[in-house]
């Protein structure tokens, strides 16, 4: 009897939601049925659609709910996931995840770093920082904030965004502000001389220090 129990239950098994399983394009109507999302279509081009549902805030096994204030769990206050829909495409190519509890984000940026690794596009100051990874068909794009207030207690918040590389409009729309020197650096890569060869932010770099020297705002805050 015992035998005809157990894959029984095993079949009654389903894995949760993790966003790190997630393949691009998303197909953002399978998690609304399941979900709590809000719909944001007010970006130019760009569809958002918002959620602090806990069953949704889980990366690579890590649950990164949580909250600054228990008595509001907008956005504003809470962790939260947002997943992007190209208007043009109709193909949600895009999430990005914001965590705003101190604990929670130190947790995910050791996680982060273990799953991923070292890489050339590194910027860190005493109050920001700013990493990227290529890896396959996805981008990502992590920052860390040391300058979060809320009620007046201070805070460590981070963001990690993640990118279809072919979908250039929401390539464009992330790989800005902190990330701006990597958009650069794309734009060099693809210049004719650099096709078929290894061409790393390393090398970028390395060249921006021998035209510019030293001084070159490139090297400002970067971490070799």
């Amino acid at each position: 009897m015992m035998l005809l129990i157990f894959p029984l239950l095993m079949s009654c098994q389903t894995n949760s939601f993790d966003l790190d399983k997630l393949s691009f394009p998303i197909d953002i109507s399978v998690i609304e049925k399941k979900y709590e999302l809000s719909k944001n279509s007010d970006l130019s081009g760009i569809i958002v659609y918002n959620s602090t549902d806990p069953a949704l805030l889980q990366f690579s096994g890590f649950s990164f709910s949580g909250t600054l204030d228990k008595q509001d769990n907008s956005i504003l206050s809470t962790n939260y996931v947002s997943f992007y829909e190209n208007r043009t495409t109709n193909k949600v190519n895009a999430y990005r995840l914001e965590i705003k509890t101190t604990s929670k984000a130190e947790e995910f940026e050791k996680l982060l770093e273990k799953k991923v690794g070292k890489t050339d596009f590194y910027y860190r100051d005493s109050e920001f920082s700013y990493r990227v990874w290529n890896r396959g068909n996805k981008l990502y794009l992590f920052e860390t904030n040391n300058t979060g207030k809320y009620n007046d207690e201070k805070f460590k918040s981070c963001n990690l965004y993640v990118v279809a590389n072919g979908d250039q409009l929401l390539n464009n729309y992330f790989i800005s502000g902190g990330f701006q020197y990597y958009g650069d650096y794309l734009q060099e890569k693809n210049k004719p001389e650099h096709k078929g060869k290894t061409y790393t932010y390393r090398n970028f770099v390395d060249e921006k220090e021998k035209d510019d020297g030293k001084d070159s705002f490139y090297l400002k805050d970067y971490v070799k």
